[in-house]
């Protein structure tokens, strides 16, 4: 691993692959707080401190990765890549998501519950009063000294001191991490003429405050003047799938000010309902000079299969700033398509340099490895792309392909049916399901889900 391994860690047992804001670490002897990089070793006993209006996400040698929200402090107490060994971490408050298909053992402890995992997507919070243990896929059996109980796919756990833990089915139980999902950058970083409070709010969905920002947003969009407002709500949308209201948000962005912010807002909005082809004249209506609207129009041909086109779109893009990720990604993903997997490793590289949290730049790092012929590498690579947004039907989808090349076809069909219902729209787990089903001679399925 690329990491800075301490004097006491010769061997780390994971790795950070986001960092936003205020995240530090602290070595199992240590009595100091060290600012955390993309770069830290994390050891065996290490603490991991992450500040408000901060997330940060790690990878463990277990296979395990761990989405964490603000204000978490965990203790890595005993991590094992041994399959018949169990890892052992503490989370002391906060909240984290853990995302890991491989079953390998895995406790977690908190001050009022403890959670016995294996190959588990689960959330887990903490707070001064109680511990709450959500589970995605798979089964938990949560504890304390007053009782346990066994929880499934779509249920929820909460245990306060001196009480037994009590289950409850909840309704929506992806809304447990708005927090964590990724919302795509409308704003630019040098644009001084944009109203402080829009700027404060398009802050607060990069760290993944997504209630936080709603509130403010709120007042704005009832008085029905800010064309940002409505932009930065579209792409909330967006991100939580709910693209009819995106669409109205986007378009209202637009009729309000039409700017490049509100350009691109409705083209994230069109591509999620998958028109494309209107995605990318939205965009061609905004300020052809700048960078972002000249990356966002990149992605777009690239997406429309004009390779050549988004390539020198991205160039020009470039020349104007360097420093916007999508860039690279365009870069990236042209490689991929002409099968340059070592252009398209170095691009997405230095994606993941300037936006850690996209999870694109992780899928296509992910992508290039497997078309080197490293699949549990790029396998990983796109674990922590599905952690980093783990309501993208895409990234799901190429997870699934990813475990069916391993010959895990089971833990694929599961990513399959969660992309489905991420996204009934998008063909990519329909094909795949289908491919899988016919490979292990379900022909009657297969053709049902390519038919889809």
């Amino acid at each position: 691993m690329p990491s800075q391994a301490s004097a006491d860690c010769d061997v780390p047992v994971g790795r950070f692959v986001d960092i936003h804001g205020q995240v530090e670490t602290q070595d199992a002897d240590a009595e100091n707080w060290s600012n955390a990089s993309l770069n830290t070793a994390l050891c065996e006993g290490s603490s991991i401190r992450v500040g408000a209006k901060s997330r940060a996400a790690i990878t463990l040698v277990n296979d395990a990765v761990f989405r964490l929200d603000e204000n978490t402090t965990m203790r890595l107490v005993n991590i094992t890549e041994e399959e018949e060994e169990q890892s052992l971490l503490d989370i002391i408050k906060g909240a984290l998501h853990s995302f890991s298909r491989k079953p390998k053992k895995l406790m977690v402890n908190s001050p009022y519950i403890n959670g016995s995992i294996e190959g588990t997507e689960f959330v887990f919070r903490v707070t001064d009063d109680q511990s709450e243990l959500t589970v995605f896929e798979g089964t938990v059996v949560a504890s304390n000294d007053q009782g346990d109980a066994s929880v499934t796919s779509g249920e929820s756990v909460i245990a306060r001191q001196g009480q037994a833990p009590t289950a409850r089915v909840l309704v929506n139980p992806r809304d447990e991490v708005t927090w964590g999902l990724y919302y795509p950058k409308i704003l630019f970083s040098n644009d001084q003429s944009v109203d402080p409070q829009i700027i404060e709010i398009a802050t607060l969905l990069e760290s993944g405050r997504v209630d936080q920002a709603r509130q403010k947003l709120e007042p704005l969009l009832s008085a029905g003047d800010s064309g940002l407002a409505f932009a930065l709500s579209s792409v909330i949308n967006v991100a939580l799938n709910q693209t009819a209201q995106a669409l109205e948000d986007g378009a209202r962005a637009i009729e309000l000010t039409p700017s490049p912010p509100s350009f691109i807002a409705l083209s994230y909005a069109q591509q999620s309902n998958l028109d494309l082809e209107a995605a990318r004249a939205t965009v061609e209506q905004a300020n052809p000079n700048n960078a972002l609207v000249l990356a966002r129009l990149a992605e777009l041909n690239l997406m429309l299969g004009e390779r050549t086109l988004a390539v020198e779109l991205a160039q020009q893009a470039l020349s104007i700033d360097s420093q916007i990720g999508n860039i690279q990604l365009v870069l990236g993903y042209s490689a991929l398509a002409i099968y340059d997997h070592m252009t398209a490793g170095t691009a997405f590289g230095t994606a993941i340099s300037l936006d850690s949290a996209n999870p694109l730049a992780h899928l296509g790092l992910g992508l290039s490895k497997i078309s080197a012929g490293n699949l549990v590498e790029g396998r990983r690579d796109i674990e922590a792309a599905v952690a980093l947004d783990s309501n993208d039907a895409i990234i799901r989808a190429y997870l699934g392909k990813s475990y069916f090349e391993e010959k895990r076809s089971d833990l694929g069909e599961e990513q399959f049916d969660i992309a489905k219902s991420l996204d009934p729209n998008d063909p990519t787990a329909f094909l795949y399901s289908g491919l899988l089903k016919q490979s292990e001679n379900r022909p009657v399925e297969a053709l049902d889900d390519i038919q889809q």
